[in-house]
């Protein structure tokens, strides 16, 4: 008799746990999604990556149940709706990009923006449409400093814009800081720089310039190239009879492989600094193999491109990267930025107690008073421009990591709180 009872009692506490696993996953069905919008250019395997880890990020938190609404008393999982604006592609006027995000906004109604339009111009021009809307966006990809500008010259009307990722001018910045690790090291003091021809590459050479030629370092040479050039010699030739020691190349054309592979095969005497993305991958060794042996590269910001062991959401994130069986980045500057992104937004909502589009202008207030960690360290955003935060310890700020590739791996090589070797010259430097 008394194991009949508890085999009934047992048998009701197991029946009403399942009736309430049901209604709660039958709530979470029914809940309202949070609908997240990714409006770029998906022609760039940048926006690709970052279309997986901005999925990665929904996929773990609707996996826990979703974002909790306070005001709402329920979880609501996220959604994600995607606009192809083609600024990636060559020729692609502004115009057609602004459309396509005005399209997404009107058609989609997202709660937020992740990510937006790839290229800096195209970006640029779509702030007043974010104003305009009132679309709490997390940007995390267009470099230039020009979005600060446009924002700071009309905060009310700009305030739902962020930038959760770098600028071209911390990138140039943190570049040249690397950089002048070889004149502290080996006593180096000249530098040639090849810029592509767009708005965010030549910000990154302007604040490399100015940085390092406050350290003591002459620029011997600078050369912009036009997007879609495939034969750097002739620039190569020029540096080479520079004098420089260093060589800094900046740009995101499909076509800059080139120099590389020209600056190995004429045997240019510089060391080489490769700010673009092909390189900045553990993908690129099997492409590029022992060629890219002492090369330094910088996949901003800090932990994207391979996990540094002072970032231990890096490393977190690249192994989750590898459970799902992603595949490898073909480009993976910014793309934790993305991941980190909708972190952002996760963690502003629970914060608030309601969803951005149901008071924007009040949501702006929890988004900058984001204080968490992510893959690069620190997060923060600077109230007076939006424009998250990067500095040199990512126990109090986000960072940007410059490696060195050794026998197939990217090394940290800088800065030195997080560094985990000290920099090799190339062997026909030595």
């Amino acid at each position: 008799m008394k194991n009949k009872m508890f085999l009934r009692c047992l048998t009701a506490v197991f029946l009403a746990t399942l009736g309430v696993m049901f209604l709660y996953s039958g709530a979470f069905a029914q809940a309202k999604p949070i609908v997240l919008g990714l409006p770029s250019s998906f022609f760039q395997p940048l926006v690709k990556s970052g279309r997986l880890a901005v999925e990665l990020a929904i996929d773990e938190i609707n996996g826990t149940g979703g974002v909790f609404v306070k005001d709402e008393k329920v979880k609501r999982p996220l959604k994600l709706v995607t606009a192809d604006t083609r600024c990636g592609e060559p020729g692609t006027p502004v115009h057609a990009a602004l459309m396509a995000v005005d399209k997404m906004i009107a058609d989609e109604k997202p709660d937020a923006l992740i990510i937006a339009p790839f290229r800096s111009e195209a970006m640029v021009a779509t702030m007043d449409l974010i104003a305009k809307y009132k679309m709490v966006t997390i940007q995390t990809i267009a470099q230039t400093p020009k979005l600060i500008e446009v924002f700071q010259g009309d905060p009310a009307k700009y305030k739902y814009w962020f930038r959760a990722t770098t600028n071209s001018t911390y990138v140039g910045t943190t570049a040249a800081k690397s950089i002048d690790s070889l004149r502290k090291q080996f006593g180096h003091d000249k530098f040639f720089t090849i810029a592509q021809d767009t708005l965010w590459a030549k910000g990154s050479a302007d604040a490399l310039k100015g940085r390092l030629e406050g350290l003591g370092w002459k620029m011997v040479g600078l050369e912009l190239a036009p997007v879609g050039t495939n034969d750097f010699s002739p620039i190569l030739s020029k540096a080479r009879g520079s004098g420089a020691q260093i060589l800094y190349v900046v740009g995101d054309m499909p076509t800059l492989p080139v120099c590389f592979k020209q600056w190995k095969s004429m045997k240019i005497p510089t060391m080489l600094f490769l700010d673009f993305a092909v390189v900045t991958s553990n993908k690129a060794w099997t492409m590029y193999g022992e060629d890219l042996d002492y090369v330094m590269v910088m996949p901003f910001p800090g932990g994207t491109g391979a996990p540094v062991k002072a970032l231990p959401q890096s490393g977190y994130f690249h192994a989750k990267w590898a459970a799902k069986k992603l595949p490898g980045m073909d480009d993976p500057r910014v793309v934790s930025s993305a991941y980190d992104g909708v972190y952002i937004l996760k963690d502003a909502i629970e914060r608030a107690g309601f969803v951005p589009s149901k008071d924007p202008d009040k949501f702006v207030g929890f988004l900058e008073k984001t204080d968490m960690m992510g893959v690069s360290g620190r997060i923060r955003f600077d109230k007076a421009t939006h424009q998250q935060i990067f500095d040199g310890d990512p126990k109090e700020s986000s960072i940007i990591v410059a490696y060195q590739w050794r026998a197939g791996k990217m090394v940290p090589i800088f800065p030195d709180i997080v560094a985990e070797a000290k920099v090799e010259l190339a062997p026909w430097m030595k």
